[in-house]
């Protein structure tokens, strides 16, 4: 039986039978300098960095175990020395980032002294649950997705200008963001098959007899199998492995969930929308000019198709008619096609003046004689109203490439 040491822990941790979870422990609010506070994003850029960076190499290290735990049951030792490390350079500047302490993250992969700690126990894993990990990861991807939206969009930036107000988190708020930031790593490590615990928690856990919310040391979890956290320096009690949520932070946490299902609805319509305006209009620009081409060639072939009747009055009103039905196949196919909202209008102004030019046409295929069709058509202003066709066109094609 190998055995493992739980970060920041008095006593090492040996496997058991059941699968174990991650664990984080918080050393909870404290004061927190306002200046830090203003620049914590600024801060956190070098962290951040190289965490991208971390996590790039996190990824080949994972398929690499992947290989090796579906064929030995177990993650491969380097691979699991590796990925802790990086779970651990996570959760603290993670940490930092929600404001949970102002104390700057160390840059290395092993456990330091800081507020907040982290626990694996790396154990035999099921073969089966190793294939198909991608597919057991959706529920809790999409659970801690809608989390992470609700609490890190509007509510990060309110508990931003608090902190920065007062100088230190209130603890209702710490608790729920703390629960959220645990239910992320927990998450993660799954992923990565340090645990194969199924991630849970996200309410925190429930108290032990005779303790309060937080995390105090007298509540500890699972301190026979993990030990117990080491106190991080300034700090008076020493953090625990388990995380019980007051009343107040329960609600903020259900809050998270509730802004997260209503953010996502918003930005998924809003994205919807703006994804479907670019697609009608790129395929209403292709169905216009693909429609346009025979009544295009039914007014440029006008004149050539009238002089080659040679002056016979019933053979340029066939041509006339033959336009006029053109000219209103168009105007109809121009009436049916999905336009995005900006096109609209310069669509159904294009629809009019083709129906006007074909009405024009239609008329002067009925008159009567050669006097009354030379008199139709210099009262009927043809080519003005062939013009706008053509500026209306153009008009549609401006608007379309809004």
């Amino acid at each position: 039986m190998s055995a493992y040491y739980a970060a920041g822990a008095t006593a090492p941790v040996t496997e058991q039978s059941m699968p174990a979870p991650v664990l984080v422990a918080f050393a909870g609010s404290a004061p927190q300098s306002r200046l830090t506070v203003a620049f914590r994003i600024l801060m956190a850029i070098p962290q951040l960095i190289v965490l991208w960076l971390l996590g790039i190499a996190a990824i080949v290290i994972t398929i690499i175990g992947w290989f090796g735990a579906l064929f030995t049951g177990r993650l491969p030792v380097f691979a699991a020395d590796f990925l802790t490390g990086y779970l651990r350079w996570l959760s603290r500047v993670y940490a930092y980032n929600y404001l949970l302490t102002d104390v700057y993250p160390p840059f290395t992969l092993d456990d330091a002294d800081y507020p907040v700690r982290l626990a694996v126990m790396p154990g035999q894993l099921n073969r089966l649950a190793v294939l198909f990990r991608f597919f057991l990861l959706i529920p809790c991807w999409i659970v801690q997705a809608v989390v992470t939206y609700g609490a890190l969009t509007i509510f990060l930036f309110v508990t931003w200008l608090i902190v920065l107000v007062t100088g230190q988190m209130p603890d209702a708020i710490y608790q729920g963001l703390a629960a959220v930031l645990r239910y992320q790593v927990r998450t993660l490590g799954f992923a990565v098959m340090l645990t194969s615990a199924y991630p849970g928690g996200l309410f925190g856990d429930s108290p032990a007899a005779g303790a309060q919310p937080g995390y105090g040391a007298q509540s500890g979890y699972a301190q026979a199998d993990y030990g117990t956290p080491a106190p991080a320096a300034g700090t008076a009690d020493g953090p625990s492995w388990r995380l019980v949520l007051s009343a107040t932070a329960r609600k903020l946490v259900i809050l998270f969930i509730v802004l997260g299902v209503v953010l996502g609805a918003v930005n998924g319509a809003v994205q919807g929308a703006l994804a479907s305006n670019g697609v009608s209009a790129l395929s209403a620009a292709k169905q216009v000019v693909a429609d346009i081409g025979p009544a295009r060639d039914a007014l440029n072939n006008y004149s050539t198709n009238v002089q080659a009747c040679k002056d016979k009055l019933s053979c340029v009103e066939g041509v006339d008619r033959k336009v006029a039905g053109t000219l209103n196949t168009f105007a109809g196919q121009l009436r049916g096609i999905a336009m995005p909202s900006q096109a609209t209008a310069a669509n159904a102004a294009l629809a009019s003046a083709v129906s006007d030019t074909a009405a024009i046409f239609a008329k002067l295929s009925t008159a009567s004689s050669a006097t009354a069709y030379i008199k139709e058509a210099q009262s009927s202003g043809l080519q003005q109203s062939v013009d706008k066709i053509n500026q209306n066109y153009d008009n549609l094609g401006t608007a379309l490439s809004k």
